[in-house]
């Protein structure tokens, strides 16, 4: 996290030091970016920036983290738009996303897609990882319609979300990536109709009294 000093900037100054991080991570890898070009297309002297983070990396994540957290935000309204139905809540996420996807300003998915493919695709199915990934979880379960779902034991909830959001967070950026390809919506609707209906039946087969009596 960036120091109190950031924190306490006004909103301009924070988001032209953000804007000018984000087009440097666009356009290069991680390893080649530049501290300096951030802090001249800036405007911000050198000494400053080291008042705010610690170094690129900080930097780095901070604003990945806020790409991250912006996900999580769509994804919380979508839940409450949806009566806490989280398959069509991860549906209007991903549509929000391949709206969004050619958007190359500070917060827009162009901008993360940029970034994330840059560096070999980092995070690609990680990126909650930046969020406190027990926090993440625990704003989620409070917009989810547990009633909805088949939860058998403590812990079903958390699980469930965690599978899901592993499982679906690749294909989100997938969609991004692809740009115009088709088949990526209709690809996530197959495996969130797998994911709700489940992978094996209800009951094993039944076995009759005839055939119970060979045995």
């Amino acid at each position: 996290m960036p120091s109190s000093t950031f924190l306490n900037l006004p909103e301009d100054k924070q988001t032209r030091l953000m804007d000018a991080a984000s087009r440097e991570f666009s356009a290069r890898p991680y390893n080649e970016a530049s501290i300096n070009k951030i802090i001249q297309d800036a405007g911000i002297p050198r000494g400053s920036f080291y008042m705010y983070f610690q170094d690129k990396e900080e930097l780095f994540r901070y604003l990945v983290h806020g790409y991250v957290e912006q996900l999580l935000m769509v994804l919380e309204e979508a839940l409450l738009r949806q009566g806490g139905d989280v398959f069509a809540a991860l549906r209007v996420l991903f549509d929000y996303v391949w709206e969004k996807r050619s958007d190359q300003a500070l917060g827009g998915m162009g901008a993360m897609s940029a970034i994330i493919s840059r560096n070999g695709g980092m995070q690609r199915g990680a990126l909650l990882d930046l969020l406190d990934a027990g926090e993440a979880l625990d704003r989620l379960r409070q917009s989810v319609n547990a009633e909805l779902l088949d939860l058998r034991r403590d812990g079903d909830l958390e699980d469930l979300l965690a599978i899901l959001l592993s499982v679906t967070g690749p294909l989100l950026y997938a969609g991004i990536e692809a740009g115009d390809a088709p088949g990526y919506r209709e690809h996530l609707d197959g495996i969130l109709d797998i994911l709700r209906r489940g992978m094996a039946r209800d009951k094993a087969p039944r076995i009759s009294e005839s055939e119970e009596d060979k045995v």
